[in-house]
């Protein structure tokens, strides 16, 4: 038996136009999410550093010998509690989820990551107790958080998008001890900002599930906590402090702003 196959016709060339005018823009707004969520990632957020003052003076300041970084103080009546975590059964037999609790947890967190950058600079690091007096030669990181915001887990678990995201924000001091004087190096203040968030906008108009693009954000959401902004925060400061100490000439930055060893 002779079988004949029928050959399935070309399509036409409008077709083939019409196809790739609707792929192109998808495809190119597909790659544009992907690259935005690679370059954000999960805890992307945007630490603003505003500079108040600066060292201008003409002498050339002594290399410090060591640095103290100091508990940061916090007015308790400025720091917002999830009600949302704060009800719980576990947190309310805990009774992890008050002011004190949360600004303490945070600190801990905030101060850990810093003295662990600023260690980065080759310059002997310590945790430094309120009432310490620094020694000569001594480089002394104090400072004040004006604002500490848990946000709303619940929201940033359902909606996502940026919704009950939470906040930081700080004042920061950085004074060099000298045998005559405490001379102030810095002083700027920190407000964090969620990072861009594209959210559904592309995707959706890709052609791709609204539903999987939610998702997708609210996997990314849950991990924007007070704990993990306040180790951004700390990041963003020891970033500007190391600036501050090559401009007096006692590190070397390379072009991506870390540390060269000498």
């Amino acid at each position: 038996m002779v079988m004949k196959y029928m050959q399935t016709p070309a399509r036409p060339a409008t077709y083939r136009q019409t196809i790739t005018k609707l792929a192109l823009p998808a495809a190119i707004l597909v790659c544009l999410f992907s690259a935005t969520a690679r370059a954000e990632g999960p805890l992307a957020v945007k630490i603003n550093v505003t500079t108040l003052q600066s060292y201008s003076g003409s002498d050339v300041l002594p290399k410090p010998t060591k640095i103290l970084v100091y508990d940061f103080t916090v007015d308790t009546s400025n720091v917002q509690v999830d009600q949302s975590q704060k009800i719980r059964p576990r947190h309310m037999i805990t009774g992890d989820e008050n002011p004190d609790a949360v600004a303490k947890k945070a600190s801990t967190k905030f101060s850990d990551e810093l003295i662990a950058k600023l260690a980065k600079v080759g310059i002997p690091v310590e945790h430094a107790a309120a009432g310490l007096t620094p020694s000569d030669n001594t480089l002394s990181v104090q400072g004040a958080f004006t604002s500490m915001k848990q946000g709303d887990k619940a929201e940033r678990s359902t909606i996502g998008m940026g919704a009950g995201a939470a906040d930081v924000q700080a004042k920061v001091d950085v004074h060099l001890k000298t045998s005559s004087d405490a001379i102030l190096l810095s002083q700027f203040q920190t407000d964090t900002k969620p990072g861009a968030n594209m959210g559904g906008a592309a995707p959706v108009a890709a052609g791709m599930d609204p539903a999987a693009v939610a998702v997708k954000s609210k996997v990314t959401d849950r991990k924007k906590t007070l704990d993990a902004y306040a180790a951004k925060t700390a990041d963003a400061m020891a970033a500007e402090i190391t600036k501050q100490m090559a401009k007096q000439g006692w590190i070397k930055l390379d072009d991506k702003g870390e540390v060269v060893q000498q």
